[in-house]
């Protein structure tokens, strides 16, 4: 459902329900709508037009039908025949996978809220869809097993891919959803990513002494290891996000409470991680954390906001952008760390590194998935929580 005439204030709208046509406006500060049994399409606007000057030619002469009555076309076989024709139409072009596609952009756009070209999950399932040209409807199931993916990736598509046909089904565009019988892959022995391989308490620690010292920087370098010593360190301490550490502001930093809010991220997007090609959005369980610091964190943070306005970035680049993580990992993180011996591992290893220290140090599941910005404790329990050492003791019963 979407406005597609924009009109002015007091004008009477032509808007789109359930792919009908629908009247809206205003009249001695009431509010009417009225649903015509016509689908919505150009051939059909000129019946809205009719009656938009009918309602508008009432109202100046004063004898504006409120009920509404008045202005309920009589719905007749021809009426019926041609609405019946037109959804029949419309089902019979979408025949194929690749005939969804400006059904898929809609579904997007005005049911989950979402810009396709900036969101990689949406933008490669628009991609499949392109991709299956000629292939029915009713082989999406195959096609998707078919392809190479990912137990995760494939959960993920196949969950968001039946939604839209649910969408489509409630239309009446599909008969039936080809997924709603399908169900979740399972995952047999997930392969650990030896690049996230939580770092000890030591090598956290001599990495960081190596980046704030620039044991390994080049004499020729023209940016030194050390200016990103703070933001490296603030993501090591608190197990944030990278991209909620890369698009945290100056407002979001309360040094007399002690305190820093975790409610937005500077996410990446398909055309990559540079500033330009990020866009500011929510958390990824789209919830608000509040994050206590220590003596070294607000240290770090009270450096890092001197003379800086409250929508400016805490952590920025050496040229005043937001910090590229892709390119931090590149030059500085995969080197300093294969100096040190630790192996190859990614900026995302400080978050596991964080939530397993939490979960060593006795931390409940609770706390560590409020500190993470989990939805449930769940999340916390699989990845954190291990069973493969041998208890010493039984639990007592104390009687």
């Amino acid at each position: 459902m979407g406005q597609t005439f924009k009109t002015p204030k007091g004008e009477i709208s032509i808007t789109k329900c359930e792919e009908r046509i629908r009247l809206r406006w205003r009249y001695n500060g009431n509010r009417y709508s009225l649903n015509l049994p016509f689908v919505f399409s150009e051939e059909n606007m000129h019946q809205a037009t009719l009656k938009v000057a009918e309602i508008k030619l009432d109202i100046l002469k004063r004898c504006f039908d409120t009920s509404l009555e008045k202005y309920k076309p009589v719905i007749d076989q021809v009426i019926l025949k041609t609405t019946e024709q037109a959804l029949v139409q419309e089902t019979k072009s979408i025949a194929f996978l690749n005939d969804l596609v400006p059904k898929f952009n809609e579904w997007c756009k005005n049911i989950r809220n979402i810009d396709v070209d900036n969101s990689i999950d949406f933008l490669y399932i628009r991609k499949s869809l392109e991709k299956w040209e000629g292939v029915p409807v009713n082989d999406v199931s195959e096609k998707l097993n078919n392809g190479k993916l990912a137990v995760s990736t494939y959960n993920k598509r196949l969950a968001y891919l039946s939604l839209f046909f649910s969408w489509l089904t409630t239309l009446g565009i599909l008969e039936r959803n080809p997924l709603q019988d399908v169900c979740k892959r399972k995952n047999k022995g997930k392969k650990k990513n030896q690049q996230r391989v939580p770092m000890e308490e030591k090598e956290i620690l001599s990495f960081l002494d190596a980046i704030k010292n620039d044991t390994y920087c080049s004499n020729s370098s023209t940016y030194k290891h050390s200016f990103y010593h703070s933001f490296l360190k603030f993501i090591f301490y608190t197990g944030v996000r990278n991209a909620e550490a890369i698009g945290l502001r100056v407002k979001h930093v309360n040094i007399q409470e002690k305190q820093v809010e975790i409610s937005e991220t500077l996410a990446r997007t398909v055309n990559g991680s540079n500033h330009a090609a990020r866009i500011r959005k929510g958390t990824k369980m789209e919830n608000i954390r509040f994050l206590p610091l220590n003596e070294d964190l607000i240290d770090i943070l009270g450096k890092q906001i001197i003379g800086k306005s409250p929508d400016d970035l805490v952590f920025q680049s050496v040229r005043g952008l937001s910090i590229d993580d892709r390119m931090l990992q590149r030059r500085i993180i995969k080197p300093v760390l294969q100096k040190l011996g630790f192996g190859n591992k990614d900026l995302y290893s400080a978050r596991h590194a964080f939530g397993t220290r939490a979960v060593q140090q006795g931390m409940a599941l609770t706390d560590v998935a409020y500190l993470m910005g989990h939805s449930s404790i769940e999340t916390a329990s699989r990845n954190y929580v291990h069973v493969e050492r041998a208890a010493k003791v039984l639990p007592e019963l104390k009687l």
